[in-house]
This record gives C-alpha cells, structure tokens and sequence, in this order.
C-alpha cells in the first residue's frame, strides 16, 4: 500500500492523477473553493493561513466559473475583471508566502499562487489541470497535521471531489 505523502508526492509529479484535473468548470471551481473554505479539510483550517484569506479566494474561485455564453462585451469585461483581482491576490500571495511562518503557510500561499495561474489560464481559454494548486494543499495538511488527521482532511477532500463529479456526471446535484 502507498503512503499518503508517496501519493501527494505523484499527484504533485504527475504520476497519479489530482482531484479536479477534469470536469465541468463550475463544478471544478467550486471544489477548489471549497479546498480553501472548507471547514473540515479547507485550508483555512491551516495555521498561519487566515480563514479570512480562505474565504476570499474561494469566492474569486467561485466567481471565476462564468457563462461563456453571455454577450461577448459581458464576458469580456467579466474576463478583465477577473484577471485583475487574480493577479492582486497572486501578488498578496507571494508576499505572505515569502513571509510565511511555517511550511504549512508556504504551501497554503503557494496554492493560492497556482490557482492564479490556473484562473488565468481558464480565462484566456488554455486547459489547467489544477495539479500544483492540489498538491501544495494536500502538502500543507501533511505538514501541519499528524498523519492520520491529514489523511483523514485529504481523503474528505479527495471524497467531496468524487462526490461532486459524479454528481454532475449523472445530472443529480451534488
């Protein structure tokens, strides 16, 4: 059987596949919300990672999820506006993250780094696969918790993922 911290380390290098890689975007972006917001397994749950930073960057994960079908004067001042307050909070989490106070801080701020780009990505229309955002949240359980409690946030998330998924796979709301 793999160690939990073997099977963060091959979702991180891409050995093993991350919750969230595929999937419609709306039901993408709000598990990634909820990978920030969380009350059990969120990160805000992180010491040194405020609940109030969790939060805001999962409503700008939220928000990201938008309707690509509306007017395209609508859309692309949706766009605009969602990239601007992406790249504000990945300049926030790069400052918290160099001033970090423990490992788990880092890879909570560096999550939010990853989800940046990701947003960006998405927005300017190239596939991400949320791999790195994944990865450093599962890594600052690991580096915060005892090992059973870590596993237990992890498998929750990696749960409420599942359960999201095919949820929207067969139509039924999740």
């Amino acid at each position: 059987m793999t160690s939990l911290t073997d099977r963060v380390y091959l979702m991180a290098s891409g050995q093993a596949l991350t919750p969230a890689t595929e999937g419609p975007a709306e039901i993408r972006w709000n598990w990634f919300a909820d990978l920030y917001a969380n009350p059990r397994w969120g990160l805000g749950t992180i010491p040194g990672f405020s609940a109030s930073a969790a939060h805001t960057v999962a409503e700008l994960c939220r928000a990201t999820s938008i309707d690509w079908s509306a007017g395209a004067d609508s859309v692309a001042d949706q766009v605009s506006a969602l990239k601007a307050r992406w790249q504000v909070i990945d300049c926030i989490a790069t400052i918290k993250g160099g001033r970090a106070r423990s490992e788990a801080a880092d890879y909570a701020w560096a999550a939010v780094s990853d989800s940046a780009i990701d947003a960006c990505d998405y927005l300017a229309g190239i596939e991400f696969s949320g791999a790195e955002t994944v990865s450093c949240a599962f890594w600052a359980q690991l580096a915060t918790r005892p090992s059973d409690v870590a596993e237990a946030r992890i498998n929750a998330a990696i749960d409420a993922w599942e359960a999201c998924f095919q949820g929207s796979a067969t139509g039924v709301a999740a």
